[in-house]
C-alpha cells in the first residue's frame, strides 16, 4: 500500500509541475515570444562599391529597394536580383550621389509582420564599361 501511495504522490507532484510549465509556455506564446518577427530589426549588410541601400520594403509579393550611388561617378544599374523574386533587368542610369527606386515583382508572398532576409545582388556598369557587382543582405518585417 505504501508503494502505491508513494507512486501516486510522485505522479501528482510531476503532474502539477508539467501543468505549470504548459501554462507558462502558452502565456509566452500568446505574448509573441516565440515569433521570430518580434526580434527582427531592419538591417543591411554588405553592398561594397555601390553603397548600402537607403531604404527597402517587402509588401505582399513586391520587394522595393532604394539604391544610392556612392561610387563617385555615374553608373548604370543593369540587373537587380533578390532571393525569391524575379530579377529587374531594366537599365537605370544614376548620376553620382543619386538614388533610384528599383521594384522587384513576383516575389514569394509575405504577410504583414512576416520576417524576411533577402540576399540582393546588383550588377552595374561604371564608366569604361566594366561590370561590377554589389551584394548584400537586407532584413526586416513585411508591411
Amino acid at each position: 500500500m505504501k508503494k502505491a501511495q508513494s507512486a501516486m504522490e510522485y505522479l501528482m507532484t510531476y503532474g502539477w509541475a508539467i501543468l505549470i510549465v504548459i501554462i507558462v509556455a502558452a502565456a509566452l506564446f500568446a505574448l509573441g515570444v516565440f515569433n521570430p518577427a518580434t526580434y527582427t530589426s531592419r538591417a543591411a549588410t554588405g553592398f561594397a562599391g555601390l553603397g548600402t541601400p537607403d531604404d527597402w520594403q517587402y509588401s505582399g509579393t513586391t520587394f522595393t529597394v532604394k539604391l544610392s550611388n556612392q561610387v563617385g561617378e555615374a553608373v548604370t544599374v543593369a540587373n537587380v536580383d533578390a532571393t525569391g523574386c524575379a530579377s529587374n533587368t531594366s537599365l537605370t542610369n544614376m548620376a553620382a550621389g543619386a538614388t533610384a527606386e528599383i521594384t522587384l515583382g513576383t516575389c514569394t508572398s509575405k504577410g504583414v509582420g512576416d520576417s524576411y532576409s533577402q540576399s540582393v545582388t546588383v550588377l552595374y556598369y561604371a564608366p569604361g564599361g566594366y561590370n561590377r557587382t554589389a551584394t548584400g543582405t537586407l532584413t526586416g518585417t513585411a508591411i
